[in-house]
């Protein structure tokens, strides 16, 4: 008998909680709108609740991109360092000096760099460094309020300095050339007015001249802040600060009806358009100059006010054309995307971006953003054809039959032959290749054959390097025949 009355003790408690629950549910739960415009209010105030995604933000590349100059941020060598013209580059008695120097002082960083008209040195005080992965930038702030791109970055798999923008466009370094990236070259170098749009969340550009020698400029936070892909989050939190039934039915509409949350953007609930541009609007910068400002004013969000929330209808702009060599947005003879700021167009142009549910955010891990999704996608092997053969069901089992190659060794994995690495990467300094991601591509060893190895680069030759391209080509037409 006393077990019983327990038993409906603990009952009646249940549902007076549960009626008390629903009562409160309905006489104080807040509908929201689908548009608004908020403010930003920085990622501090979103890690006191979403504490784990914070978490991992919090040591991403994206969280750390822009940083003071300090003995934790500085990668590179400012103890009283001399840089010096490649020896290839040297044509008088003077290019055999240091042009440049590093050092440090009081706390504070500078890089030196020669006045070719007096051959002195000139000191630039670091601002802030930006990057660190593959290599990092150091950006000066000059009287007008421009923060100028220094020429020499800091170079992590070369363990050395190297004059980026020479590097990438294959100009010949010298003590004047420098002068003139600082100097002359206003537009390209100054960097809150444009590169800053990436490196920081909400750039804002309030005045600026036409050469870029004077600006005022501001951000929410330096880096890539919670807001920069959810957009701006003040009434998400007020709306959830003081009426916990407001995070009780949020949480239900979220998982059992697939609903986004109040005021802020969950990008897997958006339109495509809506969605890849979170992503796009600093991995697709294969853009028009005219251009640049949308992509600097967008937003992810509902806007009220119509501020710009979707980029798809800019991303494919630009027309591939073969052989373009401008760089990092080069393009192969054959009209394949080669820069690596071409890696989202060709992930735009691909059958698995437009056919189906492919997303960026499937096999890249959207907080701590070097990391994978899932253990072992971003690499060719096992975990990477699970995943692509969610779709392609008709392959499973018959891997030797498609790819006439031993499973489980290279030329058997999805990757080797429909991800070839055709993207050039150039960021650290060194010429390396990565993936491409148009992953509709196939092997294209003809192409090689028609343009040359240097004019089509093709997967099989990837792994086979001892072999010419009329070899493969010959095998793809015995394998595969039309």
């Amino acid at each position: 008998m006393v077990r019983f009355t327990r038993k409906v003790a603990v009952g009646l408690v249940a549902a007076l909680a549960l009626l008390g629950t629903g009562t409160l549910f309905v006489t104080g739960y807040q509908s929201y709108e689908s548009l608004y415009d908020a403010r930003y209010v920085g990622s501090a105030k979103c890690g006191e609740c979403h504490t784990v995604s914070h978490e991992d933000w919090k040591h991403s590349p994206h969280a750390n991109m822009v940083r003071a100059p300090t003995p934790e941020s500085v990668v590179g060598d400012f103890d009283d360092h001399e840089w010096f013209l490649p020896v290839e580059h040297r044509r008088s008695a003077r290019d055999h000096q240091a042009i440049a120097r590093m050092r440090r002082a009081a706390g504070r960083y500078y890089i030196e760099f020669r006045d070719p008209r007096t051959w002195n040195f000139v000191p630039f005080e670091i601002a802030y460094v930006v990057g660190y992965q593959y290599r990092q930038a150091y950006v000066h702030l000059e009287p007008g309020g421009v923060y100028r791109r220094l020429p020499l970055q800091w170079s992590t798999s070369r363990n050395e300095f190297f004059p980026y923008w020479n590097f990438q466009e294959q100009s010949v370094p010298s003590a004047e050339d420098f002068w003139l990236q600082i100097f002359s070259y206003t537009k390209n170098s100054s960097w809150n007015t444009f590169c800053a749009r990436c490196h920081t969340t909400k750039l804002e550009v309030l005045e600026r001249d036409a050469q870029a020698t004077t600006a005022k400029t501001r951000w929410v936070e330096p880096g890539i802040g919670c807001e920069a892909c959810h957009g701006p989050g003040s009434h998400h939190v007020d709306y959830f600060a003081t009426n916990y039934v407001n995070r009780i039915a949020a949480f239900v509409r979220s998982k059992v009806r697939g609903e986004p949350a109040a005021y802020i953007v969950n990008p897997r609930k958006l339109t495509k358009g809506q969605e890849v541009s979170v992503c796009a609007r600093c991995h697709g910068p294969d853009i028009n100059m005219d251009d640049t400002d949308v992509y600097r004013d967008y937003e992810p969000g509902h806007s009220r006010e119509g501020r710009i929330n979707d980029l798809s209808p800019y991303l494919k702009s630009v027309p591939i054309t073969p052989g373009r060599t401008a760089p990092t947005i080069e393009v192969w003879e054959d009209g394949r995307p080669k820069g690596l700021a071409m890696l989202l167009r060709s992930f735009i142009e691909s059958k698995c971006f437009n056919e189906a549910h492919v997303r960026c955010y499937d096999c890249h891990d959207p907080h701590a953003n070097k990391s994978s999704k899932e253990p072992g996608i971003l690499v060719a092997g096992p975990a990477s054809d699970r995943y692509c053969m969610g779709c392609h069901k008709e392959f499973r089992g018959k891997i030797k039959e498609h790819t006439k190659h031993e499973p489980g060794r290279p030329g058997s994995f999805c990757y080797d032959c429909h991800m070839p690495k055709l993207l050039m990467n150039i960021v650290s300094g060194e010429t390396k290749w990565t993936r491409t991601h148009w992953m509709s591509t196939i092997p294209s060893p003809e192409n090689s054959v028609r343009f040359g190895p240097k004019g089509a680069k093709n997967a099989c030759n990837d792994c086979h390097s001892d072999q010419s391209a009329q070899w493969a080509a010959d095998w793809k037409a015995k394998w595969w025949p039309k």
